[in-house]
């Protein structure tokens, strides 16, 4: 009876020993499996004219990679790393958003709240024929606002020139918040809002506006309240300390060999003011295929539909295909571009960010993404 259960007991512990050895060899593949797609991935971006560097991240149904290829300045060999702080543009937006949700689940604010409600002063301006532009409207872009705001941003990102990156610099310099309100005082909204979609960073630095108003807040503050400490994302900001500012990197406007300079964010930056690094981007992503979490969830519900194929969430773009419901949203400086795309039925993270910007780095990133996807969940 006794060498029988000696016998049972050593069976049981072979048998465990066998279920964890081949799970950790499991792991070990998949990992190696999807280093090897970033590996192939980016080495063919990085053969695109002007491209010089890349890092890109995956989240695949538990496990994570990131990974550098490249050099960050020409002729330098410096490699990226997971220590790379990046300016994630656009990005920012799916942040904003998310605090507006919670702003919501709160009872701080309501969607059809006309936004003249948080605003000081009179802007009679802000409706169309009676018809008032409401927060749903601001997060959809269907208010009417114009992409940039003073008006002469407009005109230099139109006309894509290598002097664009100082250009804008020197606008962004002399610009404060006072001066928003001013220009938001003289615009005319020519369309009832929420009738079509017209991407608006202007709209987005009221929502950042709006937020900080009702929490009595700045938006670092909220985001590191409610977004960075909840997800361990100790390297993101919109104001960087000394210590990270070092690792701030500088990225090239189209085919020039200077280096573009940092965005100032001399307004809310709820727009495209954040900067992160690429294993703060993972952390983040991989939060969004969090169901469980109310603010999340609520952030991915549709506001607007463009299409039956394409609709608005709280700042997210929202797609529908083979792929099922997925999300996306791409993000641009005068230095660099990153896309980032979110995959709930395959529970896919998908980032991929360079320090190049001009106007074909978009499709280059969104087919090396492609090329990711499919590598990943044939």
């Amino acid at each position: 009876m006794r060498n029988y259960k000696k016998v049972l007991q050593l069976t049981l512990l072979l048998c465990l020993f066998v279920k964890v050895h081949g799970t950790h060899a499991q792991n070990t593949n998949e990992r190696e499996r999807l280093l090897a797609i970033t590996e192939k991935q980016g080495t063919k971006f990085l053969k695109s004219k002007n491209i010089n560097s890349v890092s890109i991240g995956i989240y695949y149904q538990g496990e994570t990679v990131t990974n550098h290829l490249g050099e960050l300045y020409k002729g330098e060999g410096n490699t990226p790393n997971d220590q790379t702080i990046y300016e994630i543009g656009s990005v920012t937006k799916t942040l904003t958003g998310y605090l507006m949700a919670k702003a919501v689940l709160d009872g701080k604010i309501n969607l059809e709240d006309d936004i003249r409600k948080y605003l000081n002063g009179d802007y009679p301006n802000l409706a169309y024929e009676s018809e008032a532009i409401t927060i749903r409207h601001l997060l959809t872009h269907t208010a009417g606002l114009p992409l940039f705001l003073p008006e002469p941003a407009n005109v230099i990102f139109q006309k894509l020139q290598k002097d664009v990156p100082q250009e804008y610099y020197k606008i962004e310099k002399e610009y404060t918040k006072d001066q928003f309100f001013t220009d938001l005082r003289k615009l005319e909204i020519t369309a009832k809002p929420g009738t079509k979609y017209s991407y608006s960073n202007s709209g987005v630095e009221l929502v950042g506006y709006i937020l900080e108003s009702i929490y009595e807040k700045d938006l670092d503050t909220l985001l590191e309240e409610h977004i960075l400490n909840r997800y361990g994302m100790t390297d993101t900001a919109i104001k960087l300390d000394e210590s990270k500012k070092e690792r701030l990197a500088q990225g090239y406007w189209l085919d020039n060999k200077t280096l573009s300079p940092n965005q100032l964010n001399t307004l809310w930056a709820a727009g495209s003011g954040l900067k992160m690094t690429m294993a703060d981007m993972m952390r983040y992503a991989k939060a969004q295929l969090d169901d469980s979490d109310p603010v999340i969830v609520k952030s991915h519900e549709p506001l607007f539909a463009q299409n039956s194929a394409s609709k608005m969430g709280y700042l997210w773009q929202m797609r529908l295909d083979k792929h099922g419901k997925y999300f996306n949203h791409h993000g641009g400086t005068t230095g660099m571009q990153n896309w980032l795309f979110i995959f709930p039925k395959y529970d896919l993270v998908i980032s991929i960010i360079t320090n190049q910007s001009g106007p074909k780095t978009p499709k280059l990133l969104s087919k090396t993404a492609n090329q990711i996807l499919k590598g990943v969940i044939k």
